[in-house]
């Protein structure tokens, strides 16, 4: 895998924008929900309007394998920017072998080149090996546990 290169998502790139497509309805579909076809179709200028930045994993092939969306928001406490992961997904097959890792090493530096203090993210209670990656990174993650599907709410100073 370390010729895997994470790069950001050319929002503007039919390819890229596909790819992202096909990734955000898998990643749906691990969480038990379906994207109709106008989710799907709205999906590219919805990302172009909001998204701070995506990462993609790319293959050296070309083929995408994995992707972390961001979008900036203000910290009302903490009176600046922060950087919200709102998803990190990466194919079966690609899964445990640090690529989460890199995307998120490369989000902090975007953000920080953003001007963002502070990194959050929500994650499924059940999802440990995320929580576990996240909590590797130097974000606080709560050890509780709760109901299946419960989300926890994570953060990491990144300046």
């Amino acid at each position: 895998m370390s010729n895997t290169i994470i790069r950001r998502a050319d929002l503007d790139d039919p390819g890229d924008l596909r790819a992202l497509v096909e990734q955000t309805v898998a990643f749906a579909a691990e969480g038990g929900r379906e994207l109709d076809g106008s989710t799907r179709h709205a999906l590219g200028s919805q990302l172009r309007r909001r998204a701070a930045f995506v990462l993609l994993a790319a293959e050296p092939d070309g083929r995408i394998v994995g992707h972390l969306m961001a979008q900036r928001t203000l910290s009302s406490f903490g009176g600046r920017e922060s950087c919200n992961i709102h998803d990190l997904y990466l194919r079966d097959e690609v899964r445990g072998r640090g690529l989460g890792r890199r995307l998120m090493n490369s989000c902090a530096e975007h953000a920080v080149a953003l001007g963002c203090g502070r990194l959050t993210l929500e994650v499924a209670v059940e999802n440990l090996a995320a929580r576990g990656l996240y909590r590797s990174l130097g974000f606080n993650v709560p050890e509780e546990t709760g109901p299946a599907g419960a989300t926890l709410f994570v953060d990491r100073q990144i300046d």
